[in-house]
Parts: structure tokens; sequence; C-alpha cells
């Protein structure tokens, strides 16, 4: 199954509405992060300003995913069929998969990771793990949508997709969001085993299981997950936290 399916933007559909909605989020919150940066140590983490940095990422995720299709195809795409509910395949690879996102996310991301003392927010939290989740998983769909356009077969289509996000995945951790927007968690010891034991597996799974059936929606929702682990973990503060640190320190 192809991700992108036919679409034509500004029809007045929900993907548009959404996306109006994300370009003002950008707008406002990028000017808004231009006032409030003036002046502040360039070295510092401070919570308003990555929850900012966040609301830019998350509102250009929304719209180069609109602008590709992606999002209109997600929306009208079922999450699953009954012919692969009823295939033992499937349902046995998706478990697979399932078991491998828990341990990874749920067990060997926390051990090297830590809190520095945060204070919980469950549902700031709660919320940051949907967005974050939602947003950043379009964000790799829009690379599958780009390899798709090469009219090759969905392995290709995978492979060209697992080395575009493999680059893209390094840039976007060593120099933004580890540094900007996430608080610090990192254990140095941790920082390669995180690589190999979680994200590899999970990135080499998934985009096998999308080759093989092309669940994207039901995709979106596990990677959704996933990060929601990593949010909880990490207890990411509130923007009106009182919480200062050397931005992007591991341990």
């Amino acid at each position: 199954m192809r991700l992108v399916q036919d679409y034509n933007l500004l029809q007045g559909t929900g993907a548009d509405a959404l996306a109006a909605i994300a370009l003002l989020t950008l707008a406002t919150s990028g000017i808004t992060l231009l006032v409030r940066q003036r002046g502040r140590d360039a070295a510092t983490y401070y919570p308003d300003l990555a929850w900012l940095r966040a609301l830019v990422y998350f509102s250009a995720a929304l719209i180069l995913s609109w602008s590709l299709g992606v999002s209109q195809s997600l929306l009208g795409q079922p999450l699953f069929t009954d012919a692969q509910l009823q295939s033992p395949v499937w349902v046995g690879f998706t478990l697979f998969y399932l078991v491998v996102l828990w341990v990874g996310y749920g067990i060997l991301w926390p051990r090297g990771t830590f809190s520095d003392e945060r204070l919980a927010h469950p549902l700031l939290n709660t919320l940051y793990g949907l967005l974050w989740g939602l947003c950043h998983g379009q964000v790799f769909l829009c690379f599958w949508a780009l390899a798709e356009r090469t009219g090759l077969n969905s392995y290709w289509v995978a492979g060209i997709t697992y080395l575009l996000l493999s680059g893209y995945n390094f840039c976007y951790h060593q120099f933004f969001w580890d540094r900007k927007v996430s608080p610090p968690h990192n254990y140095e010891a941790w920082n390669l085993k995180k690589v190999q034991l979680c994200h590899a597996p999970n990135l080499l799974l998934g985009l096998t299981w999308l080759a093989l059936w092309g669940n994207f929606g039901l995709w979106l929702l596990l990677q959704t997950a996933a990060l929601s682990l990593c949010v909880y973990c990490m207890r990411f503060p509130a923007w009106y936290d009182d919480y200062r640190a050397v931005a992007g320190e591991t341990r």
C-alpha cells in the first residue's frame, strides 16, 4: 500500500484546517520565541523556550505533512484491515514489534535516562507526548512520502527512508532536539546503547512492517506511545517551572 494517495490542497478538509491552525501556531510561537530569548544565556536550558521551540517544530512538521499529502492520506486510511487481523503472520509480526517497542522504550531507554529530580506533570507530559509523537512521526512519514516519488516498490522505499532518517535523526538530536528542546537526560555511557537497543530496532522493524503491510496510521500511534514513555521517564518540565540546567548536558 502506498502512503500518499491522490490529494488536493485547500479543499476545506480536516487536513486543511489542521494546517491552518499549525501555520498560526508557527507564527505566534516563533515570534514569541524571538522576543523571549533576547538577553538569555544560549548555554542555559529554559523550559519556556524549550516549549516554544517544540511548538515551532510541531507546527512545521504538520505543515510539511500537509503539503506532501501525508496528513490527508492518514485521515483517509484505516488503521488495519479485517484481512490483517485474520493473518497469523501480520498478528505475529505486529505483536513482536510491540514487544520490541515496550522493551526498548519502557525498560531499556529509562535505564540510560536521568530526570534530574524535575517535577512530575502527568497531564502536561501526556499532552507533550501526544504532540511530539504525532508530529515527529509525521516527519518520518514525510521521508517515506518523498521516497515513494521515485516510483520504486515499497522495499526500496523502506531502504531509502532508512538511509534518509538515519542522517536526519543524527542531526536532529545532535544539533537541535537534545540541546534546544529536551532537558538534560542522557547518561553518556548509554548514548550508543540507546541507538543500538532502542532506536535502530524500532526503525528497522517499523519500516519492514510498513513495507510489508502499510499500516501507516497505526505505526504513527505506536511511535506516539513510545515517545510518550520517553517524556514520562525524563519528566519534561512545564513551561512555568523554575528549572535551569546546562543545555545538552550529559552525565
